[in-house]
């Protein structure tokens, strides 16, 4: 019961101004997907694509929340067969609900760092030779920084790193997923 009053209270505070502060908008972009700690897969950067929508929350002047449901296209490659896993190019779609938090140090600046989460869309399309699947769900850190380009358009980048492993080969290697993610966002409510 105290946690709803504490949120309510919350809300009635953020709410004689929310309309002003809420932004919603869409994304496209490309991402750029290596992976780390395993020398099955290639480390060579390999270029795909994104899209979704994102909720801007600006509590307050200098502090901000955005979160997204973004849809992921991955391509790693990995160098050889193991584990009944074959060798080549493997791509993969995941959806991905990242939580910012931003700083605006300049009106045209915005700094964010947060976790995003990555559920694996076709994770049934790659299995092992005992059945179970190759690719999971998996965590990882994101560190983003969007520059304004007009009144309702703005430029990001963001880097993602990898913070749990995404495959399930028993080399006894813990390959990590990092992206580099780029493209516009363009505001609905400006």
């Amino acid at each position: 019961m105290k946690r709803i009053l504490v949120i309510l209270a919350f809300l009635a505070l953020c709410n004689a101004s929310a309309n002003a502060q809420i932004d919603i908008g869409t994304k496209i972009g490309g991402v750029t997907t290596d992976v780390r700690n395993n020398a099955n897969f290639s480390d060579q950067n390999r270029l795909s694509y994104q899209f979704g929508l994102y909720l801007n929350f600006d509590a307050l002047p200098l502090i901000g929340l955005q979160t997204e449901v973004l849809y992921n296209r991955t391509r790693v490659k990995t160098l050889e067969s193991i584990d009944g896993l074959k060798d080549g190019m493997k791509g993969m779609g995941y959806w991905s609900l990242p939580l910012l938090f931003q700083i605006k140090p300049l009106p045209f600046l915005r700094l964010a760092a947060g976790p995003q989460w990555n559920y694996h869309t076709n994770k049934y399309k790659y299995k092992l030779e005992d059945g179970g699947q190759a690719f999971n769900n998996f965590m990882s850190m994101a560190f983003d920084a969007q520059l304004k380009v007009g009144s309702s358009n703005r430029l990001y980048l963001r880097m993602n790193r990898g913070l749990q492993r995404f495959e399930n080969l028993s080399d006894g290697n813990t390959g990590k997923i990092n992206r580099w993610e780029f493209g516009i966002q363009r505001s609905f409510m400006k």
